[in-house]
């Protein structure tokens, strides 16, 4: 049968959703392309269709029978509707039952290992489906893959990184809390520890960020990076500044916990802070940063950013960029599968498409744990930066 549309997006209306539109129009590649959200904010609405997407209000999670039929229609489905322990499962079974290609922004660590062993079952059913194609996970493990290319095999990635409090959506908050709940390389999901029990680290991000209390949070890329590269451990450090924000999403993660309430504290405590972060409207900001360093010892490859910009395009625009890449038959491997299976010099190409341009991204050598030369990361993904032995 005939495929209608070339891609549809569910939970287009969303602000990281709205960033991907942005970023396939930048490219001119709207042709083809479906936006359902169920419930269409009507300047939103207006905006995606301006950009040149047909538009559909509706919420296929409801329906099975409604999600496989709009399903068989497309050749590709961008799944944006979070959060991704709750939808994941829906839309990607969906997705093999009609042999549809299928990507999403899943950064919540529980599901990722589920949906990743759909694999043998999307093989059979000859799709490719992209889990985690966003900025962590997403980027971030694109750019791993990177460092891991030229270094050789590793022994550890550590990712740190801090988001500022205002740009917290309400997926965003709920998201943050779920990280709490560590999740074990095999899939053991843990209640959220005390203040005592969280490992802490302090890290010096670029400016304008500075100096962040970062804790050790669950995510995919400890779960995928040692799984699709040549790295023995990888960690995840995240935090919200300013301090007192991380404080203050950590109690309530801590009296919400799903693994002990079921869920029925979850409502209160997002409403607690939506309020608490609505009374610091127009507080300074601090801005988010990363830093990934890839070694073995302490010797290797530093990538680091600072930025007092917001996560939507961040997020959203590596989404584009992927979704482009699949199109383009770019990422052929069926299956179900993370980032680190795309190639870098791939992705960059096609995110200078779909980017705005900029961006604060530097890259170090690494040695004895501090950062040293300053190297280009084109010359990196090109593979001309001078090879040096790893200590």
């Amino acid at each position: 049968m005939a495929r209608q549309w070339t891609t549809i997006v569910i939970g287009a209306g969303g602000s990281q959703a709205q960033a991907m539109l942005r970023g396939i129009a930048r490219a001119g590649a709207t042709e083809g392309w479906l936006a359902i959200d169920r419930a269409w904010r009507p300047q939103t609405r207006a905006a995606t269709e301006e950009m040149g997407f047909a538009v559909q209000e509706l919420n296929p999670l409801e329906q099975p029978e409604t999600l496989h039929r709009l399903l068989e229609t497309t050749h590709l489905v961008v799944n944006m509707a979070g959060p991704y322990y709750k939808t994941g499962f829906a839309i990607l079974d969906a997705a093999i039952e009609t042999r549809t290609d299928y990507l999403d922004i899943c950064d919540d660590a529980d599901i990722t290992l589920p949906m990743l062993e759909r694999d043998a079952r999307a093989k059979q059913a000859g799709i490719s489906a992209l889990i985690g194609m966003g900025s962590s996970p997403g980027t971030t493990n694109i750019l791993i893959r990177s460092a891991v290319d030229h270094l050789g095999p590793v022994d550890d990635v550590d990712i740190y990184w801090t988001v500022d409090v205002a740009d917290l959506t309400e997926a965003a908050i709920r998201h943050f809390w779920h990280c709490f709940n560590l999740v074990d390389a095999d899939g053991t999901i843990h209640e959220v520890t005390g203040w005592d029990g969280l490992e802490r680290r302090q890290v010096e991000f670029p400016a304008p960020v500075g100096p962040q209390t970062v804790v050790r949070l669950a995510h995919p890329e400890p779960l995928t990076v040692p799984r699709f590269l040549p790295v023995k451990r990888a960690s995840n450090f995240g935090g919200l500044n300013p301090e007192e924000a991380l404080v203050t999403a950590w109690a309530l993660a801590h009296i919400a916990d799903e693994q002990r309430s079921n869920g029925e504290l979850t409502d209160p405590a997002a409403s607690l802070f939506r309020h608490y972060r609505e009374r610091r409207v127009g507080a300074p900001r601090i801005g988010s940063g990363m830093i990934i360093d890839v070694h073995t010892a302490g010797s290797g490859l530093r990538f680091a950013a600072g930025s007092d910009g917001g996560m939507d395009d961040s997020t959203g625009i590596p989404a584009a960029a992927g979704a482009l890449l699949m199109l383009d038959g770019k990422i052929n491997r069926q299956g179900a599968f993370a980032p680190e299976v795309v190639k870098p010099a791939d992705f960059f190409e096609v995110l200078r498409r779909v980017s705005t341009g900029g961006g604060g991204l530097s890259l170090f050598r690494l040695e004895g744990g501090a950062p040293t030369e300053r190297l280009r990361i084109r010359d990196l993904v090109a593979g001309e930066i001078d090879q040096r032995e790893v200590a």
